[in-house]
């Protein structure tokens, strides 16, 4: 059963790995209107239904330093959630987190990434309030893989050697398919989608 999460949105284009947007360091936000606001929609409504916790404005196309997670969404029966962060910023980090991620722009491909367990970061919702917050565990991964995203960096340029060799033939297939530095795809989503439509 489809959880609840058709708000009249629109389903945005993923780009995939060897899309040329997934390496632009974005630009902040400068308006927050109408437009953005529907972005915002279609960009969330978006992360659900590819089945992901979080997903940046560049993986949708768009240049602009925002992404939204829902870090309660990988739970069978959760309830949406989602979290719009607006030129969000990394302000300290420490210790360390070991985890299994993947990407809805490198899809089928999934390794343990190492990264910092606790930060401190801001963002600005999208009424415009300012927001300062301290978090650690899963979050906090969700966070820097999305914040990751805004400047051009994709989880698999954090393995290491032995990781990104075993991946390499993977990468390979995605990046095949790019055309002219853009590679939207909907034939990796098919079944996928019609596992959540039920």
């Amino acid at each position: 059963m489809e959880r609840n999460i058709n708000n009249n949105a629109e389903l945005l284009p993923v780009r995939i790995y060897g899309d040329v947007m997934l390496r632009v360091k974005v630009q902040p936000v400068q308006h927050f209107d109408d437009k953005l606001r529907k972005f915002v929609r279609d960009l969330t409504f978006t992360m659900y239904k590819r089945d992901g916790v979080g997903l940046a404005a560049n993986q949708a196309g768009q240049n602009l330093r925002l992404f939204v997670i829902d870090t309660q969404w990988s739970r069978e029966d959760a309830e949406p959630h989602p979290v719009v962060m607006i030129n969000p910023e990394i302000h300290a980090a420490e210790g360390e987190y070991e985890i299994e991620e993947g990407c809805i722009s490198v899809p089928g491909i999934f390794a343990k990434v190492r990264r910092f367990n606790k930060i401190v970061y801001s963002y600005t919702d999208i009424n415009g309030i300012e927001h300062r917050e301290e978090v650690e565990g899963y979050k906090a991964v969700v966070i820097q893989h999305e914040n990751d995203h805004l400047n051009g960096v994709l989880f698999t340029d954090r393995l290491n050697k032995l990781s990104q060799l075993k991946i390499k033939r993977k990468l390979k297939a995605l990046l095949s398919t790019t055309v002219d530095g853009t590679n939207i795809r909907t034939d990796i989503f098919t079944d996928q989608e019609k596992e959540l439509d039920g």
